[in-house]
């Protein structure tokens, strides 16, 4: 089975955090106990919506929404590209193959649109 994750940042000091999402803004952490009536999870965090990103898993990688990752296509040579990990609203990634390609194989996550959004001021912006 597939273990989907999430991350968004807390509305009370703005921090990362990464779990389950409940509604459109509560992550919780693993359930740690329950029985027919009842479960408790490890935490629970109310979260700002517009921060949630998915987590896609990658064969032996894995990148989240909303990340910027900065890759060379090894047809361009040597040209820098930067391109946001998104996300369409059926839940399927909507990245060009050679992105998640150049991703992989040629790049490396340099920030996120929440905390860096000055990374993609006059930058290519794919995804």
């Amino acid at each position: 089975m597939r273990n989907i994750k999430f991350r968004g940042k807390r509305v009370d000091n703005g921090e990362w955090v990464h779990g389950y999402l409940i509604g459109e803004d509560v992550i919780v952490g693993e359930i740690v106990e329950w029985d027919s009536e009842y479960f408790c999870t490890e935490f629970w965090q109310k979260v700002d919506p517009a921060t949630v990103g998915q987590f896609i898993d990658l064969p032996n990688y894995g990148v989240w929404e909303g990340d910027i990752y900065e890759f060379t296509r090894p047809w361009s040579n040597g040209a820098l590209e930067r391109g946001v990990v998104k996300c369409t609203e059926h839940a399927e990634w909507a990245v060009n193959a050679w992105m998640l390609t150049g991703i992989y194989e040629h790049g490396k996550p340099i920030g996120n649109i929440h905390d860096n959004p000055e990374l993609l001021q006059g930058e290519n912006k794919l995804g």
